[in-house]
Order: structure tokens, then sequence, then C-alpha cells
């Protein structure tokens, strides 16, 4: 037997082994062989009962003919964990790896790759004889935004953070904002770890204060495990917090926001509304009157002027005025916009 047809058995055998019940009356060859089409394996039902009979000699499988026919199950009491993986999850780990690959730093995908490798590996042995194989180079994903490729960030520190956040012990940092781009030193009490995007914030509070604060990772220059014990605000929950609004940078106040918004606008939030409460309203124009509750903040500011001609924000005024703000500062990087006279 060739080595590709020889991977192409072993994949289909270990593919029935998954599809075996094991519990209830079991199944007929017919029902597995329906079943082993749908995973992308073509072949006859006499292939798959000379399959079940080999099977059964290495595997505690049995046949039950008491009903007339012969059904194929686990023998009882049998604790049945296949390492490996099918073609439907060696298909979708491929377009999980395009995805992440943009998304999480590759400290964090390392321990995937082995993963990874394996899918790959099973899809190459089944091309040509799996449709389903064929369908990870049909199926593709791609990020609704910008791609940005994530920040360098050490593996070690990720594994000082989650020490840290399980042992529930203080951290001691050197850290670099972004504001102002100078070096500090914290002893942090961590809370949680988030994964916004393709950066990784640490949730914490500074030793002494209750307020809580996003540090992301890849800024910390030095990173230690002390053995001081985390002092955490009375009553926090990560949950709690990030439903306030937290990661998308709100201060922690919800707004009801109204605004003006274009035809084509209003189509992409038909289909996916910013909030669970949105109302798209008709005016005496094509453009619609938008109403979303959510919480204020840098994320609501950046969607608006990401849609800066195709929406009017009308309340609350503060950040229509914010608005106008950015647009009149966005402009001024344009001189030859306002020649002619300043507006």
């Amino acid at each position: 037997m060739s080595s590709a047809k020889s991977h192409v058995t072993l994949s289909r055998q270990w593919e029935l082994l998954n599809l075996l019940p094991t519990r209830g009356e079991g199944k007929t060859a017919s029902q597995l062989k329906a079943m082993l089409d749908n995973q992308g394996f073509k072949v006859s039902k006499r292939t798959v009962e000379r399959d079940l009979n080999d099977l059964s000699m290495v595997f505690p499988i049995v046949s039950d003919d008491s009903k007339g026919v012969n059904l194929w199950r686990w023998m009882d009491n049998k604790d049945i964990q296949l390492p490996g993986i099918s073609v439907a999850d060696a298909m979708m780990l491929q377009l999980v790896e395009g995805t992440l690959n943009s998304v999480l730093p590759q400290a964090l995908l390392h321990g995937l790759s082995s993963r990874f490798n394996q899918a790959k590996s099973k899809l190459q042995a089944l091309e040509g004889s799996n449709s389903n194989s064929r369908l990870a180079d049909k199926i593709a994903v791609v990020p609704p935004a910008l791609p940005m490729l994530p920040p360098a960030t050490s593996a070690d520190l990720y594994e000082q953070v989650q020490q840290a956040l399980s042992q529930n012990h203080q951290l001691q940092v050197t850290y670099t904002a972004l504001q102002d781009g100078q070096q500090k030193q914290y002893a942090l009490n961590p809370l949680g770890l988030v994964q916004r995007g393709h950066i990784s914030y640490l949730v914490a509070t500074v030793s002494g204060y209750d307020d809580v604060r996003l540090f992301a990772l890849h800024r910390f220059s030095k990173l230690s495990l002390t053995d001081n014990q985390l002092q955490s605000p009375a009553g926090f929950n990560l949950q709690r917090y990030l439903q306030s609004g937290a990661l998308q940078f709100s201060n922690g106040e919800i707004i009801t926001l109204q605004a003006r918004v274009s035809p084509s606008l209003s189509q992409l939030l038909q289909e996916a509304p910013i909030s669970a409460d949105m109302t798209l309203s008709p005016t005496e124009t094509d453009w619609q009157l938008l109403s979303a509750t959510l919480p204020d903040g840098w994320q609501l500011q950046w969607w608006i002027l990401s849609h800066c001609s195709s929406i009017e924000v009308l309340a609350p005024a503060s950040l229509r005025q914010r608005t106008v703000s950015s647009l009149k500062k966005s402009m001024a990087l344009y001189p030859e916009l306002l020649q002619g006279g300043k507006s």
C-alpha cells in the first residue's frame, strides 16, 4: 500500500472510531457510511464494514445483531479519548491560525503551533482524496479593520503575569506610558489579563490606590513576581469591569447617542447594530435618525470619525463638540482645504 493511500485509510478509520457511539444501541454500517460521507470520506458500505471488523480486533468495539442488523458501538464502561483531530477540526484550525496570527503575539501562539502543524499535515495527507480537505483553500478570514501586527512581547513576561494572577501575588514592574514616554516603577496588583484586538492588557491597580487601570503588556520593560499578596479592590469583578466599557477606553459614562446617518451607513447598522436598543428612524431626507445607548469613550469617538462623512452627531452636546474639534484638527493638517478662506 502506498504511503498516501495508507494515510487516507488511517484517517478514515480514526474518523470512524470517533463516530462510534459510547452509549445506546449503536449505529449501523449504513449510518456510519453516511456520517463518513459528511466528513468527506466517500467509501462504500462494504469498506465501512471491513474497517469495523478490522478495528474490532484492536479496539474495544462491539457489534450487536439482536435486532436483525449489526449495530456498532464502543464497549460499555470504556472511557474513550482518541488523540488527533478530525478533518473538520483540521480545517477549522487552519482558519483559526490565520485569524490569530493577526491578533495574538507569537508568545501566546507558540503553545498552539504543534496543533496547527498537525492540522496542516492532516489536510496535506488527505489532499485529493477527501472533498472536505479542499475547503481549507476555499475559505479565508480577513480582519474587519486595517491589519496591524501584534507588538513583540516575550513569553517569559506572559508567564510571570499568569503566575501572579493564579497565585494572587503582586508584580514589580517598569512601565513606559504611551502619553509621556517616561519609564516608571510600580508595584501592581494584577486583577486580570484581557486581549483587545492585537494588544494584551493587564488589568491592575497600583499598590496603595484603588482605581483600576490598564497596562499594555508590550510596554513593560521589566516585570517580576514578588512574594507580596495581592491587594484587590473590594468587590472587583473582571466581567463587570469589562461590561462598564473599560476596554472601550470609556470613563464609565453611559450615553444615548443621537445622530443623523447616511443611507449607506444605515444599511450597515441594520445588519450590525452598535447596541441592543439601537433604533433608526426616517427623517425628511433619505438620511435616518440613529439612537443608541452605549459607553462614551475613545472607541466610540474612533468609530464616529471613521464614518465622518456619513454621520452627524446631534447629542450629547459634549460628544458633538469633541467630534467637531477632532475634525477641525484633521482639516488643519490639509491647508489646501482651507484655501479661499476659513470657515
